[in-house]
């Protein structure tokens, strides 16, 4: 009888090359492993990143981004001229210059007065009186027929006008006594209400500023002062002419 091997020498030699096929193919696996998350350099670009990982599984990205050191600038718009004010351009403003009153009035005993704006009774409720006045009625000769009369120094009346002018009317008579009016803070010379002859007298203010303004009548001294009526007259009415006329004689 034969004596023969125990194992089959037939069958090693397949059994080590698959075993060294099996290593190669596990060493080559590691080796591309390895090589799969080695970093990877990149040249520089004008991109913030420098370098890239190639990541293993889709859809992931593995790219770490560095801050950049490159400075933004906002360029900021033009001026114009209508954003910026000079001392030249500085808007100004200007004011009407008003000549003041000049203190001289001369009252008038003439009867003629120019157009007339408004005119006011004594009794007008929005002539206020202070003090010891007297409404007097039945006044012959008088604006419908009334007079205030004031029998004591101290006495005053106020009165707040429109206009340009005022024409304050009073009685003169014997034994009358002053008066003083103040337009606008600006006092008058004292006017004496005492004549000779009993007859109504005007006293026009000089021309004001068209405007609201105050007047004030104090009696000031003597005997007893009155008042008939305050008139408005309307300066802008250029006061009528007359132009004579000849008829040539045969």
């Amino acid at each position: 009888m034969e004596n023969k091997p125990s194992v089959d020498l037939g069958l090693v030699a397949p059994i080590v090359l698959g075993v060294l096929s099996t290593i190669g193919i596990a060493a080559v696996f590691f080796v591309q492993r390895a090589n799969a998350s080695r970093p990877v350099e990149i040249p520089d670009t004008a991109t913030p990143f420098r370098y890239a990982y190639l990541g293993t599984e889709p859809g992931i990205s593995t790219l770490t981004p560095e801050p950049t050191e490159i400075p933004i600038f906002i360029e900021p718009p033009a001026p114009t001229e209508d954003l910026f004010f000079t001392a030249t351009s500085a808007p100004t403003i200007s004011r009407p210059l008003t000549q003041p009153a000049v203190r001289t009035a001369t009252p008038t005993a003439s009867e003629t007065l120019a157009a007339v704006l408004s005119k006011f009774d004594d009794t007008y409720y929005e002539i206020l009186y202070d003090g010891d006045w007297t409404a007097q009625s039945n006044v012959t000769g008088a604006y419908q027929n009334t007079l205030h009369i004031s029998f004591a120094a101290g006495n005053y009346m106020l009165f707040t006008f429109v206009g340009e002018q005022i024409i304050v009317t009073y009685q003169a008579g014997p034994s009358l006594g002053e008066i003083l009016i103040t337009i606008d803070g600006l006092e008058y010379p004292a006017t004496s209400q005492s004549n000779g002859t009993t007859l109504l007298v005007n006293w026009p203010s000089p021309k004001l500023v068209m405007g609201t303004h105050e007047i004030i009548i104090e009696h000031l001294s003597g005997g007893s002062v009155n008042l008939d009526s305050i008139t408005i007259p309307d300066l802008r009415t250029p006061a009528p002419t007359f132009t004579p006329t000849f008829t040539p004689t045969p």
